[in-house]
């Protein structure tokens, strides 16, 4: 099962190693000349994708901010969201927190905030509904599809294919303590990559809903992404 985390892992890293040839920039002139400066992409990925095979559990506190526009509405659907995670790696087990305030889109849902609380386990998963108060147990090919993720999640080689053509929107940045890597991409490859790589993590019967994808739109992407220089552990990601 940790293989599931390392690919989760690889897969927020995987995007620097289309220009694995590049070497960091210094962000700021105090950045002394050290081997370890002179790392590639390619050389960084690698020795972040090893520190991982160490890691028995993880911490993560995400912020999200999502603008949805709804088919037959004029405003569109800003949903703020704050998120903690404590993931076990193996067994895998998790427990996640988020809160979720929606502002605008149809006046039945404006203002709305609200508590939710899942846990995965080799049992399935299970999540608080906050609207009637109760838990609930998802259905089964769901925690399947999270717990058995496809083999290409676990192949970097075979995402580092497929992100080729995103090469020109990286960079890769350093300070005295970390490694920053940076992905701004945009446009109908990038917004077809990301509806592609989600149909795979999908049950079957959403993966045939057309109508759920042809709504669905991806404007654009920003990762940014900080490795410790002496462990290459992720220690931030924006």
């Amino acid at each position: 099962m940790k293989k599931i985390f390392i690919s989760f892992l690889s897969l927020m890293v995987i995007f620097v190693l289309a220009a694995c040839s590049d070497k960091a920039d210094p962000v700021n002139s105090n950045v002394k000349s050290k081997k370890e400066d002179s790392l590639t992409l390619q050389e960084v990925f690698e020795k972040t994708t090893e520190a991982s095979k160490n890691l028995k559990s993880v911490h993560s506190d995400l912020e999200l901010k999502q603008t949805m526009s709804v088919p037959g509405q004029s405003d569109n659907m800003n949903i703020n969201s704050t998120v903690s995670v404590d993931m076990v790696l193996d067994p895998i087990a998790m427990h996640q927190k988020m809160k979720m305030n929606i502002e605008g889109g149809d006046a039945s849902v404006q203002g709305q905030a609200m508590d939710t609380e899942a846990y995965l386990s080799k049992e399935g998963i299970f999540m608080f509904e906050p609207t009637s108060g109760v838990w609930m147990q998802l259905p089964k090919e769901l925690s399947d599809t999270v717990l058995q993720m496809p083999e290409q999640q676990m192949n970097p080689a075979e995402q580092l294919n497929q992100l080729k053509e995103f090469a020109d929107d990286f960079s890769f940045k350093q300070d005295d303590a970390q490694y920053i890597l940076s992905l701004k991409a945009s446009g109908d490859k990038f917004d077809q990559f990301l509806k592609d790589n989600a149909k795979q993590l999908m049950p079957d019967q959403l993966k045939e809903n057309e109508e759920l994808f042809n709504n669905l739109k991806f404007k654009n992407v920003e990762y940014e992404i900080f490795i410790d220089k002496k462990t290459f552990d992720i220690t931030k990601l924006n």
